[in-house]
């Protein structure tokens, strides 16, 4: 499962603090958004008020469109704001609502009916959101822009803080060539930055075409590695989100039973997918902005073992790969220890140091499953080290959902990457 498959299940639950009012009029929309006809930003006399007036826009965990405009600031921290949200596949209505929010040091928050979210200024035109209600936890990168510009006919809104585009590439299918879509952020500077490269997963069973189309990527690690110097980019393998082709990783001879675990079939679709995972580096290779250094390789889930496995085959390309909860077929196929192992047994030709990030009561693959994978990767020579969480959430298939727990160890772990020799 992905994280994306997460976020579509707990975004059911990134709903307005407290009841939306019924039957709210909203004459302005903004790409699926509504917002109040008489929205307005407050005035800036004051620095509290410069800092924080106006209009931010983002997409909580890159998928649900949202826009926070600040309409009034008070010299004692109190904010009048509107917190509105587009609608998604998964039961969500578009929706807006007014709030009291509180302005403290360089953070606003909303605090109402058991749901916490705080912005945070990164810098004057740029904050990091997040949402937090029970075990749900969402992010959020938002970017301020003008009420007026916003609101205009034809807008075109940038809701990530990443630029998404279809790379072309060389592959061919059905005599067409392939493009792919691939969401990149890109760190200050001029650059050229060192390459990051983030592979998404599966969608759960394979069952529901809908996930297909969804694209994923992660702010909070796009924000974390830009930080660090990095650009990263989320590439699409084919028919998901946005990218052209035909989605094969695996499937079952009947597409409607979702992905197999016979072992042949699901390692040609894992084959195939490192066919993608290579089209798109050549492509980002030939980009100005792209250092030509070692690259790194980061992984969710399918995304993980693909990773390790592109390292692999290709070491020459790679300075470090980090695996979070990787795997290709969960425990639920009897064929998932031999198919996974053949995998990460591929990767240990890889001869730098990996990180392995696993929570623990992962639906999909136990610790001591993930753990025999591990071993199985040292005792063909490969290199790593292996962390376990537990999860707020309580399924450990999420680790990449809570940067307070991942952060520490992933940027020891760059650190011990620039100390090593290229």
């Amino acid at each position: 499962m992905t994280v994306g498959a997460f976020v579509a299940a707990s975004l059911t639950a990134v709903l307005l603090v407290g009841a939306p009012r019924v039957g709210m009029a909203a004459d302005r929309v903004v790409d699926g958004v509504p917002l109040p006809s008489d929205a307005a930003v407050a005035s800036v006399a004051t620095d509290l008020q410069q800092q924080w007036a106006g209009a931010w826009v983002g997409a909580w965990d890159g998928s649900m469109k949202h826009v926070l405009i600040v309409e009034s600031v008070a010299d004692d921290g109190r904010a009048g704001v509107v917190y509105a949200i587009g609608g998604n596949p998964f039961g969500i209505a578009a929706q807006w609502k007014r709030h009291q929010a509180r302005i403290s040091g360089n953070s606003l928050s909303i605090s109402e009916a058991g749901v916490a979210i705080a912005y945070r200024t990164k810098s004057r035109d740029s904050l990091e959101a997040t949402y937090a209600r029970g075990n749900v936890r969402s992010q959020a990168a938002m970017t301020r822009a003008d009420l007026a510009t916003l609101v205009a006919a034809g807008a075109v809104v940038d809701w990530t803080g990443g630029h998404s585009e279809r790379l072309p590439t060389d592959l061919v299918e059905n005599g067409q060539p392939i493009r792919l879509e691939t969401v990149i952020f890109r760190p200050p500077g001029a650059g050229p930055f060192p390459l990051a490269v983030i592979n998404h997963g599966s969608t759960g069973m394979g069952r529901d075409q809908s996930l297909f189309t969804q694209t994923w990527y992660n702010p909070a690690l796009a924000s974390f590695l830009n930080e660090r110097g990095w650009i990263a980019a989320f590439p699409q393998r084919r028919w998901r989100g946005q990218s052209d082709g035909l989605y094969d990783e695996g499937f079952a001879v009947d597409r409607s039973r979702g992905y197999s675990c016979e072992a042949e079939r699901s390692l040609a679709g894992a084959t195939r997918a490192l066919r993608d995972v290579e089209a798109a580096v050549t492509s980002l290779r030939r980009r100005p902005e792209v250092a030509a250094s070692p690259m790194l390789l980061v992984g969710q889930s399918r995304g993980g073992v693909l990773s390790m496995a592109y390292a692999g085959d290709h070491p020459e390309q790679a300075l470090g790969v980090v695996n979070f909860v990787g795997g290709w077929l969960g425990e639920g196929c009897g064929t998932a220890s031999a198919v996974n192992q053949a995998l990460f047994k591929r990767a240990a030709r890889f001869d730098r140091p990996t990180l392995w990030l696993y929570g623990r009561n992962d639906s999909y693959y136990s610790i001591a499953h993930s753990r025999s994978n591990f071993a199985a990767f040292l005792e063909s020579g490969g290199k790593g080290a292996f962390e376990e969480f537990d999860l707020p959430a309580g399924n450990g298939h999420f680790v990449m959902g809570f940067p307070n727990l991942w952060s520490p160890p992933v940027a020891a772990y760059l650190d011990l990457l620039r100390g090593a020799p290229k």
